[in-house]
């Protein structure tokens, strides 16, 4: 059974992840996706490039940007504004998981109870 502990929070989405079988689930704007660990690392690196690589000529507020998501034929629509703030998001959850998984190898208990 999921204990979750939240990861992020803001208006804009959270991300949360079970302790236990450390599946994480992501909410952004109207979106909510689950995501095995590896999928969540994948998509944001994606996310972090397209932010960090934005066309000069797309307008901040318009939706032009679509980002895959691992269910077949699912897709999130977003604006440049919006990619910014999903990739800021993604970035400190990112770093947060890195540091638990620190933790978590230098720990002589193990967490799989």
């Amino acid at each position: 059974m999921c204990n979750y502990q939240t990861l992020y929070h803001s208006s804009n989405g959270y991300v949360i992840r079970c302790a236990h079988c450390k599946g994480i689930q992501m909410a952004f704007g109207t979106s909510v996706v689950n995501l095995a660990p590896e999928e969540f690392f994948c998509f944001a690196d994606m996310v972090v490039h397209l932010s960090d690589n934005s066309d000069p000529l797309c307008q901040e507020h318009e939706k032009s940007i679509c980002l895959p998501l691992p269910a077949d034929h699912v897709m999130m629509l977003l604006t440049p504004a919006e990619v910014k703030s999903l990739a800021r998001m993604v970035l400190e959850v990112q770093a947060l998981l890195e540091a638990y998984a620190i933790l978590d190898a230098a720990s002589p208990c193990s967490s799989e109870d």
